[in-house]
């Protein structure tokens, strides 16, 4: 090789770097700068210490709405008469709720429509070695609150077995540790509990008579306000679509790898651990249209409901839009 030719092939050389240099410097610069312009979202959300909140809290703690670009401000509430102040004094733009809940929200001012339903679980708990079905607690004392979503569970479970709430004793008894309590030493034959509760009582000895997944009595939902749903919407699907990684992790890993989040979030025990059922988690769906219309008509004829309504008042049809 000459000295010509030496020089023009470091000439070569140098600008096949130059142009190398040249094209990935956009990609880079492209890359930054998508990462500037990804759109802020924010969102805030109330949730239960119930089992239909738990993809929620492990979405939470896994990163997964961060990872869809939402800020989450998770409001955690112990009773859903605070839950509802806070819902309806506008610091919340979601929250995990439920059908008589909802029914209610038609009577005030707060606009608030449902967007899916969520794995909820109501049992009926028994500690009276005479009640052995649904259809033995006629006449017997059953403790609950009225005009709630576990007694509009109670009320459509006795249906079942052709009974009625008006055909068993009623006490009234708001709190649901008390309840357990009262059935346990025997003060009354019977009360309605979500979990933890459930497993509690089942662990100490209490008998199941039935619960809402075995009789398709759905009863919890997730709503959001008309108002988000209108002008956050980006967010609300983010939420989703982190809550549906929440979903896919529950699925795919053991009990052992999300337990704390279970005794932190909703008050279960090690104690208890052994003796778990979760129920079977899917993907986010609007609850059925026959479910909605079951609770609210009975939200009707209990008088907490006294207005007219239409389904599209009601369902928001934001999960049959892409979450992309």
């Amino acid at each position: 090789m000459n000295y010509k030719q030496l020089v023009s092939g470091l000439i070569i050389a140098g600008l096949g770097f130059a142009l190398a240099g040249c094209t990935a410097k956009p990609k880079e610069k492209e890359s930054v700068t998508k990462q500037e312009n990804q759109e802020k979202l924010s969102l805030s959300f109330g949730a239960m210490p119930a089992v239909d909140s738990l993809p929620v809290y492990i979405a939470e703690k896994e990163g997964y709405f961060k990872e869809e670009g939402l800020t989450l401000d998770l409001q955690r509430f112990k009773s859903p008469k605070d839950r509802d102040a806070a819902f309806s004094s506008g610091h919340l733009e979601g929250a995990n709720s439920d059908l008589i809940a909802v029914s209610a929200y038609q009577m005030g001012d707060l606009e608030a429509k449902i967007v899916s339903q969520s794995s909820g679980t109501f049992s009926i708990l028994t500690g009276d070695e005479s009640v052995k079905s649904l259809k033995e607690l006629k006449d017997k004392k059953v403790g609950y609150a009225k005009n709630q979503a576990p007694f509009y569970f109670l009320d459509q479970a006795v249906e079942t077995e052709g009974l009625s709430v008006n055909d068993l004793g009623f006490e009234e008894v708001p709190q649901i540790p008390v309840r357990v309590e009262l059935v346990k030493n025997k003060k009354i034959a019977a009360t309605v509990v979500p979990e933890p509760f459930r497993t509690i009582g089942l662990a100490s000895g209490l008998t199941e008579l039935a619960n809402s997944n075995e009789l398709d009595i759905q009863t919890t939902v997730f709503a959001f306000t008309a108002q988000a749903l209108k002008e956050n919407k980006k967010a609300i699907q983010a939420f989703y679509r982190a809550y549906d990684k929440g979903v896919d992790y529950l699925n795919t890993h053991e009990l052992d790898d999300y337990y704390d989040v279970l005794e932190k979030n909703i008050g279960f025990s090690q104690e208890i651990k052994d003796q778990v059922e979760l129920p079977k988690y899917v993907h986010a769906k609007q609850v059925d249209e026959s479910q909605l219309k079951a609770a609210f008509d009975w939200s009707t004829e209990q008088g907490i409901l006294t207005k007219k309504w239409q389904t599209n008042d009601v369902l928001s049809s934001l999960l049959s839009e892409t979450k992309d």
